[in-house]
């Protein structure tokens, strides 16, 4: 039987959105669980839990509701994160001329490059919504804060791993140094919230924790609606770390 709180924002985004949410697994999935929001000819949303995280379920539901809610509440509809072509590619081709992809054949290294610069933009589009639903499940979940404590702790341990200097060598530098960027306002988000510091030390040995602070400062100082507030952060860090270009908001009638 689900949560008390995960039931209870079940039933916020079925009352707010007009429709149900259900829940599945996924056997390989990207992140720790994947949302499909409801639409005309997919009268539901599913929400699909990585089978290797069925133990935080009921808290990774809840955050996927949140996501929800906020995608539902902007005022011009449901915001699309479309990315530019030609703009993107770009980007790409100049990833792929870095020296740590030049061992590649150029097939391989451009595929690289444009993984490396898609997984980039996607960390910019869903961070800022994945705070704010850290932020809602803590204040407003007190059932669900070791599910919580859980799943952040595995998820800022695993963005760790991308410090090691052979991926770091491997990396577009500017690239690996945004991503980096946007990992660091994470831990540092995490760590104001808990009131701990362990998951900032790495970030702040490697010199990105002041433009870190900027982004979070960019995150608290959005107004609006969840879903204002998430597209909103979203082109404030765009800003700040050079991307604002790449793509554009497109929107979809509730």
């Amino acid at each position: 039987m689900p949560n008390a709180d995960t039931e209870r924002l079940m039933a916020l985004v079925e009352e707010r959105t007009g429709y149900r949410v259900a829940v599945d697994t996924i056997d390989k999935c990207a992140g720790d669980a994947e949302m499909i929001s409801a639409a005309p000819d997919h009268p539901f949303h599913l929400v699909r839990i990585a089978q290797n995280r069925l133990a935080g379920a009921d808290y990774l539901v809840a955050l996927q509701c949140t996501m929800l809610l906020s995608m539902w509440s902007h005022p011009l509809g449901i915001p699309k994160f479309r990315l530019i072509a030609d703009k993107v590619a770009h980007v790409v081709r100049q990833a792929a001329d870095c020296h740590g992809l030049a061992r590649l054949s150029p097939a391989l290294r451009e595929q690289t490059a444009l993984q490396m610069v898609r997984g980039l933009l996607h960390q910019l589009q869903s961070t800022p919504a994945e705070l704010i639903g850290i932020d809602y499940c803590y204040r407003e979940c007190p059932s669900l804060r070791q599910l919580q404590v859980d799943a952040l702790t595995i998820n800022l341990r695993f963005n760790t791993q991308s410090l090691k200097p052979d991926i770091k060598a491997f990396a577009p530098s500017d690239v690996y140094e945004k991503n980096q960027i946007m990992c660091a306002a994470l831990a540092r988000f995490w760590c104001d919230l808990t009131g701990t510091e362990a998951a900032w030390l790495p970030y702040k040995s490697i010199g990105v924790d002041t433009p870190a602070q900027g982004l979070l400062q960019k995150f608290r100082d959005a107004t609006g609606s969840l879903g204002e507030r998430s597209t909103n952060i979203v082109d404030a860090w765009a800003d700040e770390l050079g991307l604002r270009g790449l793509y554009e908001w497109t929107y979809r009638p509730t």
